[in-house]
């Protein structure tokens, strides 16, 4: 069995020796919890870190624990998810295997803008989309037309993106735009409001790629069609899910069709971003079952009640062995 040190994020500086048992039993700490509990019924041998802002620590764990693998659920650095990128280009420096994508699938993946760019050079279908810096004159590239949906260009997990994000007229567009270069102090990216299903695809492997069974978000019968999408509140906010009927299910069976071309499109938005190890694709899928790419999210949460360990048992893999297969296509 290989050695594993399982690295994760922590909200204040730590050490070496730190006793996280109390802080795992928070639900706040379910993913470190649920893989650690598969580790320990794996016989994995494994050591624990916690990373705040000091790779130093990185490096002294490694010296001293000799490990195998790093099992890198390390999200931000120095409390910045945009640091995820430059903390994970440190880990490949170590030279140990990190389990999940490396630092130029996360790099590519994390830009909206130019995941979206790459794709449709791959022929990959996107909506149409412009970005306005911070000063710049907002206007639409010819063909765009309302209902648009506007993002902030580098923030993540839906982090700025409420009902007010899809605007219908000028007026809405430039209010939001201001919105999000003034509160966020970055670009806006603006794009097409898709109508269609809300799917979520997982993807794992390296040269051989398996897509898992597609999720999907659905919304009560009372929520206008322009409301059904991904906003904060949708994804974090339980109460707000619950008052107006959403919830996560398997997407009901497609005709062989359409499901080949929902796996292709994913297998070949994973190779274009480079990506490797494990990720989840975010798609809408129009009402002729037509695969439109929103976002790529490399190491997506690993909870074995969220949706890409629900889809991988869905394919075969209970929750240990997708655990061993992340590792084993690491090393």
């Amino acid at each position: 069995m290989p050695k594993v040190l399982v690295l994760f994020d922590v909200g204040e500086p730590a050490g070496l020796d730190v006793d996280y048992t109390e802080d795992l039993k928070s639900p706040e700490w379910k993913t470190e919890r649920h893989v650690l509990s598969a580790l320990r019924e794996l016989d994995y041998p494994f050591a624990v870190l916690g990373v705040h802002d000091d790779t130093g620590l990185i490096r002294e764990m490694v010296e001293r624990y000799q490990p195998d693998v790093i099992f890198n659920m390390v999200e931000r650095f120095a409390n910045s998810l945009g640091n995820e990128n430059r903390i994970t280009s440190f880990l490949e420096l170590q030279d140990v295997p990190i389990t999940g994508c490396g630092s130029t699938g996360i790099t590519l993946s994390k830009d909206k803008t130019l995941s979206k760019k790459i794709a449709s050079f791959h022929g990959i279908k996107v909506p149409r989309f412009t970005v306005h810096e911070p000063g710049d004159i907002v206007r639409l590239d010819e063909g765009m037309q309302f209902p648009l949906i506007v993002k902030p260009i580098r923030e993540e997990a839906s982090y700025g993106i409420s009902l007010k994000s899809v605007v219908q007229n000028e007026e809405e567009l430039v209010d939001r735009v201001c919105f999000v270069q003034e509160r966020f102090k970055q670009e806006a990216l603006v794009e097409e409001f898709i109508v269609g299903r809300e799917v979520y695809v997982g993807v794992i492997g390296n040269e051989r790629l398996q897509c898992l069974p597609p999720r999907e978000m659905t919304f009560g019968r009372n929520v206008p069609v322009e409301s059904r999408f991904a906003s904060y509140s949708v994804k974090w906010d339980e109460d707000y899910r619950i008052r107006w009927g959403i919830k996560n299910r398997f997407l009901p069976s497609l005709n062989a069709r359409d499901q080949a071309q929902l796996n292709q499109t994913c297998k070949n938005i994973y190779r274009a971003l480079n990506l490797t190890g494990y990720a989840r694709m975010d798609l809408r899928l129009t009402s002729n079952s037509e695969p439109i790419f929103i976002e790529a999210n490399p190491n997506p949460m690993l909870a074995k009640d969220e949706d890409f360990a629900l889809a991988a048992r869905k394919a075969g893999l209970d929750y240990p062995k997708l655990i061993s297969k992340i590792i084993s296509l690491a090393v």
